[in-house]
């Protein structure tokens, strides 16, 4: 397998880190060989740089444990061949904290007091156009008191359908969220990965050979 890196954009806003762009990096292709929706930037950080207040930053990222099984998934989506190319990771909303329960929290109430909206966590339609599939993937957890939450994945389902491009997940039980790629439970790991992978072959997209050399 080509030289496998990951880079991100970082930008700092009082006291919140925010993660706007990751990709990991299979040799130098810039084409792109899928995609992913999960909820928000873990704990991936920079080698180096960190951002400075009202500045972003670019830069080759740590790979967290939920790329290195995003990693996997390329890998046997494409049989393990070589290719050339990168995996977009997209997240409902670009905060970071490893702690999922406190980000939706802390995004909640970013949404509350106008210091953020809907629109400035999606992507153009253009954009998520130019990859081939995307994987949802934000997690099953739920509480009636978040408020934005929902309309945030809604509308991310809305614009992924405006998009055209075929997307898959394992869905949850309340049939409306999608497990994440990476279980905390380690032994659940390969067994889902599987099941992601089956996902895949069934909205059998064209790109299956595309990287192939």
């Amino acid at each position: 397998m080509n030289q496998l890196q990951a880079f991100a954009t970082f930008s700092q806003s009082g006291e919140h880190v925010y993660r706007t762009s990751t990709y990991i990096q299979w040799g130098t292709g810039a084409q792109s060989l899928g995609s992913c929706l999960l909820l928000n930037p873990g704990s991936a950080t920079l080698f180096r740089e960190r951002p400075a207040p009202n500045h972003s930053i670019m830069g080759q990222i740590t790979l967290d444990p939920t790329m290195q099984q995003l990693v996997k998934l390329v890998a046997e989506i494409y049989q393990n061949r070589s290719f050339n190319g990168r995996f977009t990771i997209y997240n409902l909303f670009t905060l970071q904290n490893p702690r999922s329960v406190d980000a939706i929290a802390t995004f909640e109430k970013l949404m509350e007091n106008g210091e953020t909206t809907i629109s400035e966590q999606l992507v153009p339609i253009q954009e998520l156009q130019q990859h081939p599939w995307i994987l949802l993937g934000w997690g099953c957890q739920t509480k009636a008191s978040w408020q934005y939450l929902p309309v945030l994945k809604q509308s991310w389902l809305q614009r992924i359908a405006a998009s055209g491009i075929p997307f898959f997940g394992k869905k949850c039980s309340n049939g409306r969220d999608y497990y994440h790629p990476c279980p905390q439970l380690f032994a659940t790991r390969e067994a889902l990965l599987r099941d992601l992978v089956n996902e895949h072959i069934q909205i059998n997209p064209e790109n299956r050979t595309a990287f192939w050399h």
